[in-house]
């Protein structure tokens, strides 16, 4: 399973092409809101995501996908689940 990470401000393109790529493959894909389920885009597009960073659960992890947009990389770089994720993709060479 791979982990998208939405943070408020995220670049759309970055975030739902990848994702309909990855889903038309049949890869499992889940959007992970950070701190909210419904994260707003840079451009006020609002997303309902399938879980939050309060539910993570690294059994089954293969990746993440961390979505451009100044303001979003800047929400996710401050969030310590997104942080910890990272850090479990790198120790276990998931990146």
């Amino acid at each position: 399973m791979i982990y998208l990470f939405l943070a408020e401000g995220y670049e759309e393109c970055e975030a739902l092409i990848p994702l309909d790529i990855l889903r038309r493959a049949n890869i499992e894909v889940k959007t992970v809101g950070v701190g909210n389920s419904t994260i707003k885009s840079s451009h006020r597009i609002r997303l309902n995501c399938d879980t939050t960073t309060d539910n993570l659960s690294f059994e089954n992890l293969e990746g993440i996908i961390l979505p451009g947009g100044m303001r979003g990389t800047l929400n996710l770089e401050k969030s310590d689940a997104v942080q910890a994720t990272i850090d479990y993709c790198n120790n276990n060479n998931l990146l």
